[in-house]
């Protein structure tokens, strides 16, 4: 099996054909490592239904077989069953467990490594990993622990940085309030007084924040027992359709033309500075531990929106779901997409998309993310 990052799309129908598990064919490959039980935390690229259904394309054909997401996917590989969510919700923030066994799927929609709902709440990721511990105990060496988080909390730190660029008093203070959340407040003070000391302080909390997951991890999983770990770092998220109205507004805010388009590209590297520096000390933190593999998120979505006919994508900027005027989730159906069809496009046209809404892949992204995780799986021995 190949590990290295892969630059043709025979690469790519290669690892996607391995997707397919136990039962894909005269020639499976079987891990190498028996798990018989893979345990998630993490947001919506792993939730599992918390909200009655994925955050992706709903499956019209077979709505009892929902297109998994990419967890669900990799603990397929492992011959695991399809993994129902830990936590069902009873409201926008309140959940209660499910209270079945099985489920041992505990991310959530929306979830953060710090969660404005608080530390003690399911939308905080150290909380989904701290009742994981308490549910299982101890981890035994068939268990696979994979662990999902950082987007939501990347997009907030752009929202708040662009708030107080906008120089309002509440701005300013927003961003402030947010910076402290991981950061004293002596250091973030001399922080900010230093030039550019505004996006200094981002970069300085998102270090922080990798400290802060790591050390939820090593706490909630190692100090458990687990030693089978995959730990997605944080994806690019300048790249995401979510964040272009972001970069739009810094564009004409600066003019337009040339200069507006330097100012969107200067502040995209200035985001890619703060995502870098959480990646950089995640690798850091997990160093040699040859428990822990770091998938590589960032690089691969970037390769992937980078050169899309090479994972054979159609398209990477534009969501599906929209097209239809829904986002994804249980609104966003396979037949409502075939049925509306953009023009010169046949049914089936989202299947090559990279984007379900805004923010969130198609059954499609889900099986590249999948084929990432994999592949780290596969670097460290274990698949």
């Amino acid at each position: 099996m190949k590990t290295g990052r892969r630059p043709l799309l025979a690469g790519v129908l290669a690892a996607l054909a391995l997707l397919a598990g136990c039962g894909g064919g005269d020639e499976e490959i079987a891990p190498k490592t028996p798990i018989s039980r893979v345990v998630i935390a993490g947001d919506s690229l792993a939730d599992s239904g918390v909200f009655g259904a994925r955050i992706t394309v709903q499956n019209s054909a077979d709505p009892a077989n929902p297109f998994p997401v990419f967890s669900e996917i990799v603990a397929r590989n492992f011959g695991v069953a399809t993994e129902c969510p830990f936590f069902v919700a009873t409201g926008a923030s309140t959940f209660a467990p499910d209270g079945r066994p099985a489920c041992t799927n505990f991310a959530v929609a929306a979830a953060r490594i710090v969660s404005p709902a608080g530390a003690n709440s399911p939308l905080a990721v150290p909380f989904q990993l701290a009742r994981a511990g308490q549910a299982i105990g101890t981890y035994t060496p068939t268990d696979l622990v994979l662990v999902d988080g950082g987007g939501n909390d990347a997009a907030a730190l752009v929202a708040a940085f662009l708030g107080a660029a906008g120089g309002t008093p509440a701005g300013v203070q927003n961003f402030q309030a947010f910076l402290l959340g991981q950061i004293d407040a002596p250091t973030l003070q001399a922080t900010l007084s230093r030039p550019n000391g505004g996006a200094l302080a981002a970069g300085l909390y998102m270090q922080r924040l990798a400290d802060t997951y790591y050390n939820a991890i090593q706490t909630h999983v190692l100090d458990r027992g687990a030693t089978h770990v995959a730990v997605l770092n944080m994806p690019d998220v300048t790249i995401i359709p979510a964040v272009q109205p972001a970069l739009a507004a810094v564009s004409a805010q600066a003019g337009g033309g040339a200069a507006g388009a330097a100012a969107a590209a200067q502040f995209q590297a200035t985001i890619r500075q703060w995502l870098d520096a959480f990646n950089t000390q995640l690798a850091a933190r997990a160093g040699s531990d040859t428990r822990v593999a770091i998938v590589p998120f960032f690089a691969d979505l970037n390769e992937e929106i980078g050169n899309p006919a090479a994972f054979a994508l159609t398209n990477v900027t534009v969501p599906a779901c929209t097209q239809v005027g829904v986002g994804a989730g249980a609104s966003c159906t396979s037949a409502a997409l075939d049925a509306a069809p953009p023009a010169g496009l046949a049914p089936g046209w989202w299947r090559t998309f990279a984007f379900a809404d805004p923010l969130h892949p198609t059954p499609f992204g889900h099986q590249l993310l999948a084929a990432s995780v994999n592949r780290a799986l596969a670097r460290a021995g274990w698949l």
